[in-house]
């Protein structure tokens, strides 16, 4: 295993940085996104971060920011184009259904369902374009954003500290 994850290592930490960064802002920003693999991302951070590779601090700042960037990007999108994503091919690739169950949960549970939504793969990709579409008060929407994205990386980074700890 060190050797598959010895070029990481050994990667300047600005470009680490950055990569992450941009991972975790596209998840949300962008539709597609939803394939990116940004659990692994974050679990990486950690172990990155376990090995002294990342500070810890910074790494959980820069997935949060990034995290609130995306959901601020596809926030605008549902609340500028709300109706016409869910007719654009990727909005038919996740299906009715799926846009149905996030915009029930956006109108009965509201920031709660934004910090929810941040948690489940997949539908951290839609509860944004969701709330925005539904004209969740923006912020109430940014409070959400906020509290789910450094619940989120924090747990995620956290154990993949911990794995580093246990594997290191």
């Amino acid at each position: 295993m060190d050797s598959l994850l010895r070029p990481l290592l050994d990667a300047p930490a600005p470009w680490v940085y950055l990569i992450c960064f941009l991972l975790i802002t596209a998840e949300t920003a962008l539709l597609p996104g939803i394939i990116l693999p940004t659990l692994s991302t974050l679990l990486l951070m950690g172990f990155l971060a376990q090995r002294g590779t990342l500070d810890l601090g910074l790494a959980l700042t820069v997935a949060v920011v990034a995290a609130v960037l995306g959901d601020q990007v596809a926030y605008l999108e549902g609340k500028y184009w709300g109706p016409r994503l869910r007719s654009s091919r990727f909005g038919r690739r996740i299906g009715a259904h799926r846009w149905e169950r996030a915009e029930t949960a956006v109108a009965r549970y509201g920031v709660p369902a934004v910090i929810a939504g941040r948690c489940l793969a997949g539908v951290r990709t839609l509860v944004p374009r969701v709330a925005g579409s539904a004209a969740m008060p923006y912020r109430r929407f940014a409070v959400g954003s906020v509290c789910a994205a450094v619940l989120w990386a924090s747990v995620e980074i956290l154990l993949g500290q911990a794995g580093g700890a246990a594997f290191g």
